[in-house]
């Protein structure tokens, strides 16, 4: 995996400029990368740091859930499923939550719908195949 503050995915959700909420507005004058997540069925927005190298034994981490069509895409990267955003365990202030992220891969149909899955939940009832990584992000 390419060595990016995304642990070589590319999020297309990612935000660069400004957000818009009737909730929020966020203005990036310093251009970070900034993007919404899923937290048991509500969007979170975070700031991906870049890759970590932890040891799994000694650290603490959460989980965070990238949808994928395949593993190993046609450039040897994960197959990201294009606007689908990332899904969280956890969020600050939740017990286990760590800023600390461990990439488990959902291999999902080339029809799924982007951000139908919205949780952890709603990934283990889907059925559909988890892949661990031994990639950690903060």
């Amino acid at each position: 995996m390419a060595s990016d503050s995304s642990g070589g995915l590319h999020y297309s959700g990612d935000v660069t400029e400004e957000i818009r909420d009737p909730l929020l507005t966020y203005s990036n004058p310093h251009g970070q990368r900034v993007g919404p997540r899923w937290v048991r069925g509500e969007i979170v927005f975070a700031m991906p740091a870049g890759i970590v190298h932890i040891d799994p034994e000694k650290q603490k981490w959460a989980k965070e859930f990238v949808l994928v069509y395949s593993v190993e895409g046609p450039d040897g990267r994960p197959e990201r499923v294009q606007g689908q955003y990332g899904i969280y365990d956890t969020r600050p202030g939740d017990p286990g939550y760590s800023p600390i992220w461990k990439y488990n891969f959902v291999v999902v149909p080339r029809d799924y719908e982007a951000n139908t899955l919205r949780s952890e939940e709603d990934i283990l009832k889907s059925g559909y195949q988890v892949v661990d990584s031994d990639t950690y992000t903060l």
